[in-house]
C-alpha cells in the first residue's frame, strides 16, 4: 500500500460533490430549483430571471478576470499543439504572492510570454513595444492580459543626413546637420544595436555623446574610429507615463513580465541588458518603499522555431535590491542601475544554458550526453543542470588554461573538441542520432521488422493530418520563412530571424486553420449528399480530427526516428562504413570526455563536487577571474570532500559572445536537440558514475 499515490482529499471532496449535482438534476425529484419552486409556489421563470442577472453581474465585475483566464487557455491549447512537451523547473522559487517581477531571455518572440503565461501560478502582464500592442492579433492578445504599451526609440528610427565619424566621444559629420536635433536624442551608427545619447551639440558638424555604459552597452570609444559611418537618429521619447502606470501596478501587488534584452533574437547568448528593468525596480521601490522580486525565467528551446520542438522552462531563485545596491543608487543611479543589472544578468544565466555560438553549444550537449551513464535516463533538471556545468566550467578552463591574447585551448582540450565535432558531423551526415549508434549493430531480421513496423505506422498515423494539417503546415513554413527574411534585414542583432519563425507559424496558423475547416465545410455542404446538421458536426469536429492527428502524427514520428537507421542498416555499404567505425568512435569519445572530466573537474570545486548548486552565486564568482574562483571554491572548506556527490561537471556561459560574422555560417544547420530516447526519469548518482565509469 505504501507505493500507492493518495488522492488529495480536496480533489475527492470536488468529485463527491460534482456527482452529487450530476445526480440531483438528473432526477426530476431531486432537482434543487424545482423542489424550491414547487415549495414556495414560486415560478422558475423568475428563478432564471435572476440567475441571468447575476451572472451578467459577476460577469461585468470580474470581465478582465475571466478574459485573462480564457486567453491563458487558449494559449496553452495552441501550445500544446506546437511543442511536445514544456516542462516546468524551480516553480518552488516564485513567491506565493506578488508583487513580482519575471525577467525571461527573448528567443522566440511573443512565444515566449505565452509560455510564461501559461506556466505560471500568478496573473501576469508584459511591456509590450507599442509597435507590436497595436497590431492586429498580437495586439488583442497583449491587450487581453493587461499588458502595458512602450513607446521604444528604436521604432521610430529616423535615417541620418550624411555622415559621421567617430575621435573618442566626439562626433563629426559630413554634410550634417546636428543642430536639427536635441540634447538627449542618441546617434545610433551603422549596424550597430546601441545609440549613443547626445551631451552637447557643438555645430552642424560636431557633437559630443555620453560614454555611459550600462547593462553591458558598448562605449563610444569602441567604435571604429576616424571611420565615415551612416547613422540613425533616435528621437528622445517620454517615458514618465509608462513608469509611472508600471509602478502603480507593482505597488498595488501585481505581477511583471519583461524581457530585458530589449528584443527577440536567434543568438545563443545573452545580449546586454536594457536599463528599463533597473528603472523599474529602483523606481517602484522609491516610490512606494516596495522591494520587489526579481524572477529570472530561463526558457531553454530545443528546435523551438519548428513544430513539436520541446522547451524547458525554468524559475531561478528571486534577487531583491540590497542595501549596498540602494546605497550606490542613491548616489549614481547609474552605478546602482548597473550594480543591479549585473545581478539580473548572473541570475538569468544561472537558469540557461549558453555558449558564444551554436557549434559550440551542440558540441556541449555532445559532451553531456557523452559523458552520462548509457544505461539511466537522468531527469530534465539533472540533465540542464549537467549542460550548464559543462558549459561554466568550459569557460574557466579556458580563462585558466588557455595560451595567448585568444586564451586558446589545452591541446588536450582542442584536440577532442575536434574529434567531438567530426563525431557530431558524421551523426548529422547520416541522419542519425546518438542514443541510435550503440544499436547499429542489432541483427538484420530485427532492423527489417523495425523498419516495416516504422514505415506502416507513419503512413497510417500521416493520414488524418494529410488533410487537415498539411496544407496549413506547408502555406504556414513557406510564409514564416519569408517573413523572417524581412525581419533579419531590419534586425541588428538577429543571425537568421529563427527566433520569429514560430510565431510566424502560429499567427498564420490561427487564421487560416479556420478557413480551411470552413472550405472543408462548405464543399462537403454544396457537393456532397450529407445533411446541413451533419455537415454542422463535422465543422465542430474538425478541431478534434486536427489534434487527433497531431497525436497520430508524433506517435508515427517517434517510430519515424528509428526508421532511417533502420533502413540504412539494411545496405551492406552503410554496414562497411558506419556500423563498425560509429559505435568504436562513440566509446573512446565517451572515455576521452570522462578522462578530461576527471583530470580538469577537481580544479572546478563545488561545481565538480557539490551536488547541488546555486547557480545565481556562481554566476556571480564567475565574473571575477578564473583563478580567483578556484581558490575561493578550495578555501571555502568543501571542495575536496570525498563523501560529496554528483560530478555532474560544468556550466553556464562566462565567455564573451563570438560576433555576428562569426557565427551566420554555422548558425542555421545547428539544431540543439535533447535526443534521449524519453523514458521514465532516474536518480543519477556520483557512485553509479563512478562505477560504470570504472
Amino acid at each position: 500500500m505504501s507505493g500507492l499515490v493518495k488522492t488529495p482529499l480536496r480533489e475527492i471532496r470536488l468529485r463527491v460533490a460534482a456527482c452529487v449535482v450530476v445526480l440531483m438534476f438528473s432526477v426530476e425529484s431531486l432537482n434543487p430549483v424545482k423542489v424550491f419552486c414547487s415549495a414556495f409556489g414560486i415560478s422558475q421563470s423568475w428563478i432564471a430571471i435572476i440567475s441571468s442577472v447575476a451572472c451578467a453581474i459577476i460577469i461585468a465585475t470580474n470581465a478582465q478576470d475571466l478574459i485573462y483566464f480564457m486567453t491563458r487557455v487558449f494559449f496553452h491549447s495552441i501550445l500544446s499543439i506546437f511543442f511536445s512537451s514544456m516542462e516546468v523547473l524551480g516553480k518552488q522559487n516564485i513567491p506565493t504572492h506578488g508583487p513580482i517581477i519575471f525577467t525571461g531571455n527573448h528567443m522566440n518572440q511573443f512565444v515566449d510570454a505565452a509560455i510564461i503565461l501559461v506556466t505560471n501560478p500568478h496573473k501576469v502582464g508584459f511591456l509590450v513595444a507599442e509597435k507590436s500592442y497595436n497590431k492586429p492579433i498580437i495586439g488583442h492578445f497583449a491587450k487581453a492580459v493587461g499588458s502595458i504599451p512602450v513607446t521604444r526609440p528604436q521604432d521610430q528610427a529616423e535615417k541620418g543626413v550624411g555622415k559621421i565619424s567617430f575621435v573618442g566621444c566626439t562626433v563629426y559629420g559630413t554634410e550634417t546637420a546636428f543642430t536639427s536635433l536635441r540634447k538627449g536624442d542618441k546617434i545610433r551608427p551603422g549596424r550597430s544595436p546601441d545609440g549613443y545619447t547626445i551631451k552637447a551639440i557643438i555645430s552642424d558638424t560636431e557633437l559630443i555623446v555620453a560614454d555611459v555604459k550600462v547593462g553591458g552597452m558598448r562605449s563610444p570609444t569602441e567604435e571604429p574610429q576616424n571611420v565615415l559611418l551612416t547613422y540613425d537618429v533616435l528621437r528622445s521619447v517620454d517615458q514618465s507615463d509608462m513608469f509611472s502606470r508600471v509602478h502603480a501596478a507593482l505597488a498595488k501587488g501585481e505581477c511583471l513580465g519583461i524581457f530585458p534584452e530589449g528584443g527577440s533574437h536567434d543568438n545563443t547568448h545573452l545580449l546586454p541588458l536594457k536599463a528599463g528593468i533597473a528603472a523599474i525596480a529602483f523606481g517602484v521601490m522609491e516610490k512606494y518603499a516596495v522591494n520587489v522580486p526579481i524572477v529570472p525565467v530561463g526558457l531553454n528551446y530545443y528546435r523551438g522555431h519548428r513544430f513539436r520542438g520541446r522547451v524547458v522552462i525554468e524559475f531561478g531563485a528571486p534577487l531583491r535590491i540590497d542595501k549596498e545596491m540602494y546605497q550606490a543608487y542613491r548616489k549614481s543611479k547609474s552605478d546602482g542601475y548597473q550594480q543591479l543589472l549585473t545581478r539580473v544578468e548572473e541570475s538569468m544565466k544561472g537558469v540557461l544554458v549558453t555558449a558564444p555560438d551554436y557549434n559550440e553549444l551542440k558540441l556541449l550537449h555532445t559532451a553531456r550526453r557523452l559523458y552520462q551513464n548509457p544505461t539511466k535516463v537522468i531527469s530534465t533538471k539533472e540533465k540542464q543542470d549537467l549542460a550548464r556545468r559543462f558549459s561554466v566550467g568550459f569557460s574557466i578552463v579556458r580563462e585558466s588554461h588557455g595560451r595567448g591574447t585568444d586564451k586558446a585551448l589545452p591541446d588536450d582540450i582542442e584536440n577532442a573538441k575536434l574529434r567531438l565535432a567530426a563525431y557530431q558531423e558524421s551523426l548529422d551526415e547520416w541522419g542519425l542520432r546518438d542514443y541510435q549508434v550503440n544499436a547499429l549493430d542489432a541483427p538484420f531480421s530485427s532492423q527489417l521488422q523495425t523498419f516495416i513496423h516504422a514505415l506502416v505506422v507513419w503512413i497510417l498515423a500521416s493520414i488524418p493530418s494529410l488533410f487537415l494539417n498539411a496544407p496549413v503546415g506547408f502555406a504556414a513554413h513557406y510564409w514564416a520563412h519569408k517573413e523572417a527574411q524581412k525581419d533579419l534585414k531590419n534586425s541588428r542583432v538577429k543571425l537568421h530571424a529563427r527566433d520569429v519563425l514560430l510565431s510566424k507559424k502560429i499567427l498564420f496558423s490561427l487564421v487560416a486553420v479556420p478557413v480551411l475547416w470552413v472550405s472543408y465545410a462548405l464543399l462537403l455542404y454544396t457537393f456532397s449528399p450529407l445533411s446541413f446538421e451533419t455537415v454542422v458536426l463535422f465543422f465542430l469536429g474538425c478541431p478534434v480530427f486536427s489534434y487527433l492527428g497531431v497525436m497520430a502524427v508524433e506517435a508515427g514520428m517517434v517510430d519515424l526516428k528509428d526508421l532511417r537507421p533502420a533502413f540504412l542498416r539494411l545496405l551492406p555499404s552503410f554496414r562497411t562504413e558506419v556500423v563498425e567505425f560509429l559505435p568504436k568512435t562513440r566509446q573512446a569519445l565517451q572515455t576521452e570526455v570522462r578522462d578530461l572530466v576527471r583530470k580538469y573537474g577537481p580544479e572546478l570545486g563545488d561545481l565538480y563536487y557539490e551536488e547541488d548548486v546555486q547557480w545565481d552565486q556562481v554566476m556571480k564568482k564567475v565574473r571575477t577571474p578564473a583563478q580567483e574562483f578556484v581558490e575561493k571554491s578550495l578555501q571555502s572548506g568543501d571542495a575536496v570532500s570525498s563523501n560529496k556527490k554528483s560530478i555532474r561537471s560544468l556550466s553556464n556561459n562566462s565567455m564573451s559572445p563570438g560576433t555576428i560574422a562569426e557565427q551566420q555560417d554555422a548558425a542555421f544547420a545547428c539544431d540543439i536537440v535533447d535526443d534521449e530516447p524519453r523514458t521514465e526519469d532516474t536518480t543519477y548518482t556520483f557512485d553509479e558514475r563512478a562505477k560504470k565509469m570504472n
